[in-house]
């Protein structure tokens, strides 16, 4: 009989101790703390009478409510600081208010809180740190004090039932990735303050609908708004001269798409699967035009634009794009730059267009009527190219059955040129 008083005495010592760990020593390596005061660890300055909430042994759980201030060895100290990583990973953590005596948020506080839903942030704060929420994926809105001038890199990431969020006026940097899949994040307004926003700041914020950018901006970074496949309408301010690589990549239900006369360089794939797009005007002042920029834009009908070039890929898969006049000016059609614009069936080249590269109009299967305006005709943009490298311009479309109109003046060079030669009939106009 005592064997089995003791047997029941040692398991309920053991789950006595199972508890005390769950609950205040469950970090197996921990940080460096002075003072635990009601279940909150401290780092004390007798300096400065200053204390900084830390990790320490504990995982915090529940609705933790940090103090103005704290009493130890009958000295008073003004709790000023959250440390980095204080609240990482405590993932039964609901709620958090934080006095307006604190000052400083180090990075990553509240990485990985899976389980807030609310953190209340104290006047006063001037910045957002990097990481502070990446990761808590209960977190619902964000209030942010009035008093911070920047967002750090992933401050908010992966905060995937954030819904409401309202900017201050006063914000002057978003670092990069500080929204990134905010799923369920439906609108942004962006203060005119803002100056700078960080490299995929918006990515895969797959609800959000409308966007209000800053008239302080001249950038939009490389991916910013890419795979926002609810976003309809976008007017992008005077003052912006940059469009990034890929920033409005995969947006399928843009319509609509402003850009300012201030513009000056469309990147790569800017508008790359934008398959709501139908058309588009580019401001003239646009003169330098990235790779891709229209590819996959399925539905897209019409751009009125004066580039030089027409780059690579620029028009790839764009299937509904039934007539194409290239704008003069441009003297050179790079690579696939119409490759699978399978309804394309009228095409019009300038006077100007001195070459078209192989694969540029690959796939153009619809093809019945080219029109070419040139005295000389376009040629391949290399010296040694030979009729299989002049083939491949117009690879697997049935030539036989199209028509080139060109200058009577030139009707002979251009059957004469192994580029043109293989139409089914060549005629002047």
């Amino acid at each position: 009989m005592k064997k089995v008083y003791l047997i029941i005495l040692t398991l309920l010592l053991l789950c006595a101790c199972g508890e005390d760990i769950e609950t205040e020593e469950e970090r197996l390596v921990y940080d460096p703390y002075d003072a635990k005061i009601e279940g909150i660890c401290y780092l004390l300055s007798a300096d400065t009478h200053t204390a900084t909430v830390t990790a320490g042994d504990v995982y915090y759980r529940g609705d933790v409510v940090i103090p103005e201030s704290v009493q130890y060895g009958g000295t008073n100290y003004q709790v000023t600081t959250v440390a980095p990583k204080a609240f990482f990973d405590c993932r039964n953590l609901r709620s958090v208010r934080m006095p307006n005596s604190i000052t400083n948020i180090g990075e990553s506080a509240f990485l990985e809180c899976i389980n807030v839903e609310m953190i209340k942030l104290p006047d006063g704060l001037t910045a957002i740190p990097s990481r502070m929420c990446r990761g808590c994926y209960a977190l619902k809105s964000a209030d942010l004090p009035s008093t911070i001038t920047s967002i750090g890199y992933e401050a908010f990431s992966n905060c995937t039932s954030l819904n409401s969020l309202t900017i201050p006026d006063g914000v002057e940097d978003i670092g990069v990735s500080a929204f990134f899949c905010c799923s369920s994040l439906t609108s942004i307004q962006l203060p005119s303050s803002v100056k700078s926003l960080g490299w995929q700041a918006f990515t895969g914020c797959t609800a959000l609908t409308t966007v209000s950018l800053s008239e302080g901006l001249t950038r939009i970074p490389a991916e910013c708004f890419a795979h926002c496949s609810r976003l309809a309408e976008v007017d992008i301010p005077e003052g912006v001269v940059y469009l990034s690589e890929h920033c409005f990549t995969n947006c399928v239900s843009l319509t609509r798409f402003t850009l300012p006369q201030s513009l000056k360089s469309l990147d790569r794939g800017v508008f790359e699967y934008c398959t709501g797009l139908t058309s588009m005007t580019i401001p003239q002042g646009v003169s330098q035009v990235g790779a891709l920029l229209f590819s996959e834009c399925s539905h897209l009908t019409a751009v009125e634009w004066h580039p030089q070039t027409i780059p690579e890929g620029t028009f790839k898969n764009c299937k509904a794009l039934a007539e194409y006049v290239v704008p003069e000016g441009v003297t050179h059609i790079y690579a696939n730059a119409f490759d699978g614009c399978s309804s394309l069936t009228v095409l019009s080249l300038p006077a100007t267009l001195q070459t078209i590269a192989p694969g540029a109009f690959k796939d153009c299967s619809a093809l019945r009527d080219v029109v070419g305006y040139g005295t000389t005709p376009p040629e391949l943009p290399f010296p040694t190219g030979t009729a299989a490298d002049a083939r491949l311009v117009f690879e697997d479309v049935d030539l036989s059955q199209v028509t080139l109109r060109v200058p009577a003046v030139a009707l002979s060079a251009w059957q004469q040129s192994p580029l043109w030669s293989p139409f089914g009939s060549i005629v002047n106009f």
